[in-house]
């Protein structure tokens, strides 16, 4: 008896490749719109995240009749390697909110002194690079931006707390880490709810900057330093980098990022300014840091960052935001005086008496 022979079906390799190429272009086709869709997700919950945090800073307010400081003297004696040791006193002044963000327990370590490392310590902790000390080290999730990349270092170390959000100090430039009364709700006096007399509606209190992360010549998280003019022309910061990097012939201050430690209080490390738009490059008039300058809101959002008001709602100010004339000397010292500095310098103040809002 005969067998009929049977022939099996089979894809060719023409037809395969035409089916992988089509599986291609679904995944390229579909990849954009779930990156589109996961950024919105990191974009809400930093949002969220600004929202508890004006919570908190209320009900510190509530209690205390004052909104939190730039930064403290919280330490004393404010010393440096005689023991006990203290801080030098540049604790953010954020540090009095820790109890209304679920952080209770690193606040009461704070605010006792105590023995780490075989060290004599004050109340409020040491300087600010000690890894010995348990509350440096505190990973405070309402502090981050799910946006930001893991962070780079400090001297070596990421063991550091980072934070994504920073004081508004306003317009003010020259002396804006000590100054008494910064332009801005972040000063070294801490402003009372009538001292906001443009309105907690019109007013910033705390605005995204990236921590630094990746490249260390990055304008998110980095800044420039020995920059001169920036309180007569603050456009100068402008000339520093380009394409989101500092120039190469530019001094950039990379061993200390912004950012990666959130009990820093100067505003090189943990300040906004409202002066050259969102996620333009940041400068310090000093090799450290460690005194004044012009530090822009940056954020790894799209064309933009997530800001704080002082009513508690929460704004995406664009990097198209009108800034006025970045070439003006920054205005004089104290409360009152619209800002030169168009929509975003008046946002930034707590009584200019300027009519334009972020609304």
């Amino acid at each position: 008896m005969r067998r009929c022979a049977t022939t099996r079906a089979a894809f060719t390799l023409i037809e395969l490749l035409v089916v992988i190429a089509i599986i291609a272009i679904l995944i390229g086709l579909l990849l954009p719109a779930v990156q589109k869709v996961r950024d919105a997700a990191a974009r809400m919950k930093c949002q969220s995240n600004m929202k508890q945090l004006g919570i908190a800073i209320h009900s510190y307010h509530d209690q205390s009749g004052v909104f939190p400081t730039l930064n403290e003297f919280l330490s004393s004696p404010a010393t440096r390697y005689v023991s006990p040791q203290g801080n030098e006193g540049r604790n953010t002044g954020l540090v009095n909110i820790l109890p209304y963000i679920e952080q209770a327990s690193v606040y009461t370590t704070m605010s006792q002194p105590g023995t780490y490392g075989g060290i004599a310590i004050t109340a409020w902790g040491p300087v600010r690079d000690r890894t010995y000390y348990p509350p440096y080290l505190a990973k405070i999730p309402v502090f981050i931006c799910p946006s930001n990349p893991p962070q780079n270092p400090i001297w070596g170390s990421s063991d550091f707390g980072a934070r994504s959000y920073a004081h508004v100090v306003g317009d003010s430039i020259n002396g804006n880490y000590l100054n008494q009364t910064n332009r801005g709700v972040a000063s070294l006096k801490a402003p009372k709810m009538a001292s906001i007399t443009d309105g907690t509606s019109n007013t910033i209190f705390m605005a995204e900057r990236a921590f630094g992360s990746a490249n260390n010549r990055s304008t998110k998280g980095y800044f420039a330093n020995n920059v001169t003019g920036l309180n007569t022309n603050p456009s100068t910061c402008m000339s520093t980098a380009a394409a989101g990097l500092y120039l190469t012939s530019q001094s950039v201050m990379t061993d200390r990022p912004a950012g990666v430690q959130w009990f820093d209080g100067y505003p090189a490390f943990t300040g906004v300014t409202t002066i050259l738009p969102p996620n333009s490059p940041s400068c310090a008039a000093d090799p450290y840091g460690d005194t004044w300058g012009v530090f822009s809101a940056s954020s790894y959002h799209t064309g933009g960052v997530n800001v704080l008001l002082g009513d508690g709602s929460v704004r995406y100010v664009t990097d198209g935001v009108s800034t006025g004339s970045l070439s003006t000397l920054e205005p004089s010292g104290g409360y009152v005086g619209a800002s030169p500095f168009g929509v975003w310098g008046a946002a930034g103040t707590i009584s200019g008496g300027e009519t334009t809002s972020l609304n």
